[in-house]
């Protein structure tokens, strides 16, 4: 599992960067807690990572450090205009993952 901290694209100081890595981590840590403890239930061993960064552009790193079959993503729906004119991170890993992805609504 890999959560992403985003980071803001054009941080005005490093304090800014890290204060948005601490409210990132205070948001994500219970989530992956979480999904440990699910996955434990049905006997399964969760890895996590938490990494800062962009969100495709780190997860498409990350696939490429060590080799890896399948990529399961959540798809979250928005508008079409918000689709066609910023795009989703969804079809963006898509086009960019360098193994299969399976994109789960």
């Amino acid at each position: 599992m890999i959560c992403v901290e985003e980071i803001p694209r054009f941080a005005g100081t490093i304090d800014e960067v890290e204060g948005e890595k601490e409210v990132a981590e205070q948001r994500l840590l219970p989530v992956i807690q979480e999904a440990k403890e699910r996955a434990a239930q049905k006997g399964v061993s969760l890895e996590s990572h938490l990494v800062s960064g962009h969100p495709v552009s780190t997860i498409v790193d990350f696939l490429h450090t060590a080799d890896f079959d399948l990529l399961v993503v959540g798809f979250m729906g928005h508008s079409a205009l918000y689709n066609r004119i910023i795009g989703s991170t969804t079809d963006r890993l898509v086009d960019h993952a360098p193994c299969a992805v399976l994109v789960v609504k």
